[in-house]
């Protein structure tokens, strides 16, 4: 899915380069070998971008559900870019596939808001983000931040053979009560 990438956000990623844009909506995920700038919102879902600084790729996905083996035999179940943990793997063996392994990628995980300000150990946006970290930590990736949880969304642009990525918090305004 491709719209025309902001001004202001091309001029601070890109400068005067013309790069291929992608905006990644739910359940969407991939490797990019060539220099792109990929834009996703998140609230509760997980982004985890991956970059192979050697080889100048990068990967990036948006995830809605934790674990793909909870949803067994529900429709979507085999959407892999749908899930925390598959989305992870895909893009592994993608790499993998071109002869970049675990060892050469440098990781960011981003997302995992509670919107709804629900700040429980059952939210959704925190069960995200544990199993992001578990699969990474059992992949032997490298984590080198997290920008996770709170009660906002944000927007995310992943610049693909840098893997610089630019994070925009959504604010949360106060609404004032009034009854007339």
């Amino acid at each position: 899915h491709s719209t025309a990438l902001p001004l202001a956000i091309q001029h601070e990623l890109a400068g005067g380069e013309i790069l291929g844009y992608v905006y990644l909506l739910v359940g969407q995920g991939g490797l990019f070998s060539e220099p792109t700038i990929v834009q996703t919102v998140l609230g509760s879902c997980i982004s985890v971008t991956m970059f192979a600084p050697r080889y100048k790729w990068g990967g990036i996905f948006h995830a809605l559900l934790p674990r793909q083996q909870d949803f067994q035999g529900r429709a979507g179940a085999s959407d892999s870019f749908r899930f925390v943990d598959a989305s992870i793997r895909a893009l592994l063996q993608g790499f993998g596939e071109a002869g970049i392994y675990a060892s050469d990628l440098e990781c960011k995980v981003f997302g995992g808001a509670s919107p709804l300000h629900q700040q429980t150990d059952h939210g959704a946006g925190k069960r995200n983000t544990d199993v992001a970290l578990e699969v990474l930590q059992a992949e032997g990736l490298n984590v080198l931040c997290t920008c996770v949880g709170g009660n906002t969304g944000r927007k995310i642009f992943f610049r693909t053979d840098s893997g610089v990525v630019l994070q925009k918090r959504f604010l949360i305004t106060q609404v004032q009560r009034q009854v007339y």
